[in-house]
């Protein structure tokens, strides 16, 4: 009897210790750094050729939820048609010369898109602002679903940007 109240105590304990580690592992969990991202520009095939108005603006907080809209304009050379695709900002990276967000497609006007599509694919928005003369760079990626996305790390950038991106923190 003595031996089965030892194990029920220890059993106890040992549960007690795991609950207190896992609330002080949550209670202590590193703060993300927040960050705000601005994009104003068009994606460039030529210099007289402009593909897309990009227009974005995302923010991160501590906590790290990220908040922010993205409008992407059809342009026929540099004249904006009346295509738009938008959708909320979800997911922001920031570091040094380099920025990307993610957002899911909620609309596309002017035909719009069936509810059951709605969010379902995100794509990747990546720029990179020209260093020592440089041009300044964009990359889209090519539409992939939603929920399969796994942060937002940098992708290439083949096209040349013509706009202001700003960015802060990381």
């Amino acid at each position: 009897m003595r031996r089965s109240a030892r194990l029920a105590a220890s059993v106890v304990a040992a549960s007690g210790l795991a609950v207190a580690s896992a609330t002080m592992a949550a209670g202590t969990a590193p703060a993300v750094e927040p960050a705000t991202l601005s994009i104003e520009g068009d994606l460039q095939l030529t210099p007289t050729i402009h593909l897309l108005r990009i227009e974005a603006q995302g923010d991160r907080a501590e906590s790290g939820e990220t908040t922010g809209d993205y409008k992407a304009t059809v342009l026929n050379g540099a004249d904006p048609t009346p295509i738009e695709v938008t959708g909320p900002v979800t997911c922001i990276y920031v570091q040094g010369n380099t920025a990307s967000l993610v957002y899911p497609i909620s609309d596309v006007a002017p035909f719009g898109l069936p509810e059951q599509f709605v969010d379902v694919a995100a794509v990747q928005i990546t720029v990179r602002e020209g260093t020592n003369g440089g041009s300044d760079m964009v990359g889209v990626g090519m539409p992939m679903l939603t929920a399969d996305v796994k942060g937002c790390q940098p992708g290439d950038t083949p096209f040349a940007f013509d706009g202001e991106i700003e960015t802060s923190g990381g």
